[in-house]
């Protein structure tokens, strides 16, 4: 009879976890990029400044939308939405968007900040209307966009030089190059070595260029000769067309990938770019760049295959220079007003990884702490360390061995990765630990207020693009839980969420982590219907806490996403 009751009170309980488990459904959250509304929204670009009150409507039509959280992007880039003493305020010393087309948004961001203080209130005016308000901060610093000097305007040349082209770099980096994660000396050759390397690969005239587009595109080419234009250049500042007749053969691989042949050529300078004229918007992709070595080859007249490495850039006309030590994949060629190129040979390698701190140099920890106090000390509801980064390498595994770094392995392996053969995975782990005590350090100065992240797909170190950035880094789940650090996850996915598998409670403790996915917004209005039906699948979800939309301008320019959360 025991055994019955007991039966029967644990098929109720499971009964009643079970009706609860289906009807949990996911909270809605939002990202304001607060930057954009004041670069980008047509209602207020002939304003001196971003009003508070369009603000307010925005932040209403938020809540009357169906949005439970805020998260506010409180940086741009390495700077700040709000006073630092520890960084700088966007615009402080001539740091802002240098860029013709964006000066005009970066001094009414400027003259924004006189008005009022977007964190401040963002904080009151979604606590006005029943919303959660969370800040969302950079896990790296990240350096953003290093700019071309040919494309500022007259007036920002000077600020250009002052800060080497790096206009939204965290100021203490500038004079605390070390505190960045450092590149194995190993790859960074000396000046002589690479003149020498140089002057060899660039001896002979190139004949040939060849290109192998690797995306997820496999439609036709779209390209034809045409469409294409050629230029050199021998300082990478000054452009000149190539005049003489050249051949262009297309063709597809035997895996369907798109390969295209250029021929009859003969550029003796070392600076090359492709210029491939299809109007924006322009459907299918036919050739993306994806990396920086392998996808583009050249060859010299003799026939011998020449180094080259690769980049691409949005340019203006013919004006344009290209960078090398930022680069980020996945860039249409024959897209608007897009151009490739590359370099013949190697350019000066990057030492240190711009915005991407090293978190076992101590003062490096010390400054990130800082800024997470200097943050704790608006009244958030919560905060979110985001691990999207614009900082990018061709070689993240080749950053990271800061003397720091290499004392943690020497003492622990034996080995020193200045020298010795070194275990990647190992060196990475050590990277790693630094990681979840920041998290650690964040958590004690919180306030007891709930810390999330986000992250890539845990099965595997980096299997997702957002983290191809970072190298084989492993994210802890394990021991940020065990800490107590992190509170919740948001994942960065685009399609499977089958990342809840990964999180047992042998990985979580057991303790009750809050999980959920992210929503990059910009993919529409050209796939709006995707955006639609995927947002309702969605809501059906009854093993997720949360979907983070990125980001609210999206949502306010399509208002009908909203009605769609309402449903």
């Amino acid at each position: 009879m025991r055994a019955t009751i007991k039966a029967m009170l644990l098929l109720g309980a499971a009964f009643a976890a079970g009706v609860s488990a289906a009807e949990k459904k996911p909270a809605f959250s939002t990202t304001i990029d607060y930057l954009d509304y004041v670069f980008f929204e047509k209602e207020t670009k002939d304003m001196p400044y971003y009003p508070l009150e369009v603000y307010e409507k925005r932040i209403r039509e938020m809540a009357e939308g169906g949005i439970k959280k805020i998260y506010l992007r409180v940086n741009i880039c390495g700077l700040t939405h709000y006073p630092s003493k520890v960084s700088a305020l966007y615009g402080e010393n001539g740091a802002f968007h240098w860029e013709s087309n964006l000066v005009a948004g970066a001094l009414r961001l400027i003259e924004t900040y006189k008005h009022y203080n977007p964190c401040t209130e963002t904080i009151r005016l979604g606590k006005k209307y029943g919303m959660e308000v969370w800040a969302w901060e950079s896990l790296f610093d990240d350096a953003g966009v290093i700019y071309d000097e040919m494309k500022c305007e007259p007036a920002y040349v000077e600020f250009y030089r002052r800060h080497e082209g790096w206009a939204l770099l965290d100021p203490f980096y500038r004079n605390n190059m070390d505190a960045l994660a450092q590149r194995d000396p190993r790859h960074v050759p000396s000046e002589e070595d690479l003149e020498k390397s140089n002057r060899e690969a660039r001896k002979n005239p190139i004949a040939k260029i060849t290109f192998t587009n690797h995306s997820r595109y496999k439609n036709p080419i779209t390209l034809e000769a045409k469409d294409i234009r050629i230029l050199t250049s021998a300082d990478n500042r000054e452009w000149k067309p190539v005049e003489t007749p050249f051949v262009f053969t297309p063709s597809v691989t035997a895996d369907g990938f798109n390969r295209f042949e250029i021929t009859g050529l003969e550029i003796t300078d070392p600076y090359v770019k492709l210029v491939g004229s299809k109007p924006f918007g322009s459907r299918p992709f036919s050739v993306v760049l994806l990396n920086q070595r392998g996808q583009g080859e050249i060859f010299d007249n003799t026939g011998r295959k020449v180094s080259s490495v690769w980049s691409w850039l949005e340019a203006d006309g013919d004006k344009g220079s290209l960078q090398f030590d930022r680069f980020q994949g996945n860039a249409a060629w024959d897209w608007g007003n897009r151009q490739m190129g590359f370099i013949v040979g190697e350019p000066q390698p990057q030492r240190w990884y711009y915005g991407v701190a090293e978190f076992n140099v101590p003062k490096a920890m010390k400054h990130k702490v800082d800024r997470f106090r200097e943050l704790a000390e608006y009244p958030f509801d919560g905060f979110m360390f985001n691990i999207r980064c614009h900082s990018t390498t061709d070689s993240p595994e080749q950053y990271g061995y800061n003397p720091e770094v290499r004392e943690i392995y020497k003492a622990r392996y034996g080995k020193d990765i200045w020298k010795d053969d070194v275990d990647v995975d190992k060196l990475f782990e050590i990277r790693a630990e630094g990681i979840a005590d920041f998290f650690k350090n964040c958590k004690a100065i919180s306030g007891g207020r709930p810390i999330y992240m986000s992250g890539p797909t845990p099965v595997g170190s980096n299997t997702h693009d957002y983290g191809d950035m970072f190298g084989p880094l492993p994210w802890l789940y394990k021991r940020y839980f065990a800490d107590g650090s992190i509170d919740g996850v948001i994942m960065i996915v685009r399609s499977k969420e089958d990342f809840l598998d990964y999180f047992t409670d042998e990985i979580t403790g057991g303790k009750p982590v809050k999980f959920g996915v992210f929503r990059e917004m910009g993919y529409y209005p050209q796939h709006s219907e995707m955006v639609i039906e995927d947002i309702r699948n969605l809501k059906k979800r009854n093993d997720l806490d949360e979907v983070e939309l990125y980001e609210t301008m999206i949502l306010s320019h399509y208002p009908k996403i909203y009605d769609v959360i309402k449903e």
